[in-house]
């Protein structure tokens, strides 16, 4: 490892990470040099916990919005059958899953961790199918195995696990012994190892996993933490149209269970709107992917006549059946970017309700050739200069040296299209306009040395400006599931791009007009 490339990576941490990071480091250390005493400690704090009380009214209105999350996963628990992240895995019964398996992951654990998590259990109304799940889970996964800290019992997992256990009882007003039993396992290791070295998402989870069990939470603490996740527009501070769905979710248990974080939901709520299709689902924009949350449009009214979101960096231009989405501000936030893509100026297009330039999506989270090309400019739909990465990605989520797009405006812009925007990258120095005729076609204009655009759909492409070439490209809409695409690129004449994508009679502007964008750009950029 680059010690310049760490710095690049660390610097940006506040104290309270380091600190956290730490503290967190050492604990996991003595656990992994005696983890039968550390489980003696967590069973301790676990006995002094009161029981979580499940026939209380707001655990029950909460348990519904944890229900529609977990509303995806597929299977077939008494069978030991299970859909994890688009993979079918058939243990023949819940007492011989292999809960240690790679699950074609490698080194990364994300599929053992969502197996934890116990969501199909909203699948059964069969409780004593869910007991046969957490004892062969309890079985599978003894406190001292090598490795249950990064998955079952990491606390984002011991979280997930915990919301869905109390939920599934809280929907059928009963507790059961050995559910909540395993609730307070959980909720005692939460509670000892709370994510504050990561924040974002992963502590506001573990925040919503004690809220639930009835563990009283610092309403400064919980201010604190919805204020690093969702920016002033409403956005998600991860700029992930998947997290932004989970952890608006989040926010709606926290708000059942009496924290005030209804403004919080009622902006996250209007802001999917920016980030969502008229298909009703979300853009694919840094680690999103389909079926990773529950449809956009099923968890939030979706209106097409919101445009933009300034501090998330998101633009929908829109209009019927038609609609673009371009990416044109940060990666993520600077203190935990793991699930940014270099997808700067790049755009989605909807046409008639179909998507048809896409984004590559996810292919994994394992780090490797794969993990690097899903998250490279090269393979989103932007701008780019040929061997110049505006994001230093390394690993499965970390960035050191990183750049952020910003959104541009001038009166030159304005008389083209009926609905445009722009945007500019400064390192490298590219820039991009977007106009939408509805109906009729979409113009790109863009300042560097190449362009690509992923379809999915045949879709007549003109190059109005540069030389274009099509090639055979993949994209990942589902978590590691590859699907085919054609890949559009268009190489720039003298450093300018036009491309054209029609639908209906019009022709694309004449050169006057492009000259007119073109200078825009440059001075803008």
């Amino acid at each position: 490892m680059s010690v310049g490339r760490y710095w690049r990576t660390a610097r940006h941490l506040s104290r309270g990470q380091v600190v956290g990071r730490l503290e967190r480091g050492v604990r996991h250390f003595r656990w992994a040099r005696s983890p039968d005493t550390a489980w003696q400690r967590i069973e301790a704090r676990a006995a002094q916990l009161p029981r979580p009380d499940v026939r209380a009214a707001p655990l029950a209105r909460a348990a519904e919005h944890v229900r529609l999350l977990n509303s995806t996963l597929q299977g077939d628990m008494a069978k030991g059958r299970f859909t994890l992240l688009g993979r079918e895995f058939d243990f023949g019964s819940p007492e011989a899953i292999d809960w240690r398996g790679d699950f074609a992951e490698g080194d990364n654990p994300l599929r053992r961790m969502t197996l934890a998590y116990l969501g199909h259990i909203f699948r059964t109304e069969d409780i004593a199918l869910v007991e046969r799940m957490v004892r062969s889970l309890e079985r599978g996964n003894p406190f001292g195995t090598p490795g249950v800290m990064r998955d079952v019992w990491n606390p984002y997992a011991a979280s997930h696990r915990l919301i869905n256990l109390l939920s599934w009882m809280a929907l059928r007003r009963r507790p059961d012994a050995t559910l909540n039993a395993h609730a307070r396992l959980c909720a005692a290791l939460v509670l000892g190892d709370l994510e504050r070295d990561l924040g974002f998402n992963h502590l506001l989870k573990n925040f919503v996993a004690l809220a639930m069990y009835g563990i009283p939470l610092d309403p400064r603490q919980v201010a604190r933490i919805v204020g690093d996740c969702v920016l002033a527009d409403g956005g998600h501070a991860e700029r992930s149209p998947m997290y932004h769905v989970l952890g608006l979710l989040d926010l709606r248990v926290l708000r059942e269970l009496g924290y005030d974080v209804a403004d919080a939901t009622l902006r996250m709520e209007r802001a999917l709107s920016v980030m969502s299709h008229p298909d009703g689902d979300i853009a694919l924009f840094n680690d999103s992917w389909i079926g990773g949350a529950p449809r956009a449009a099923d968890v939030a009214p979706i209106f097409h006549d919101m445009r933009d979101l300034p501090d998330t960096g998101y633009v929908k231009l829109a209009s019927g059946d038609d609609a673009v989405i371009f990416d044109c501000g940060a990666a993520g936030p600077d203190r935990n970017p793991a699930h940014a893509h270099a997808d700067f100026l790049s755009i989605e297009l909807s046409v008639g309700g179909n998507r048809v330039i896409v984004d590559p999506g996810v292919a994994t989270y394992t780090a490797g050739p794969e993990r690097q090309e899903c998250r490279s400019a090269a393979a989103h739909n932007g701008p780019i200069v040929v061997g110049r990465e505006p994001l230093e990605l390394w690993g499965s989520f970390r960035v050191g040296r990183r750049e952020s797009a910003r959104p541009i405006d001038d009166p030159a812009f304005g008389g083209v299209a009926p609905l445009w925007c722009a945007g500019a990258l400064s390192v490298p120095k590219v820039a991009r306009w977007v106009g939408l005729f509805p109906g009729e076609g979409l113009l790109v204009c863009d300042v560097g040395e190449r362009s690509r655009f992923l379809l999915a759909a045949d879709m007549p492409a003109q190059a109005v400006i540069g030389t274009l070439d099509r090639a055979s490209g993949r994209r990942w809409s589902r978590y590691g599931i590859e699907e085919q695409a054609t890949a559009i690129t268009v190489t720039a004449d003298a450093g300018r791009a036009a491309t054209w994508f029609g639908w209906g009679p019009r022709h694309p502007p004449e050169p006057a007009t492009l000259e007119r964008i073109f200078d825009a750009l440059r001075n803008g950029s």
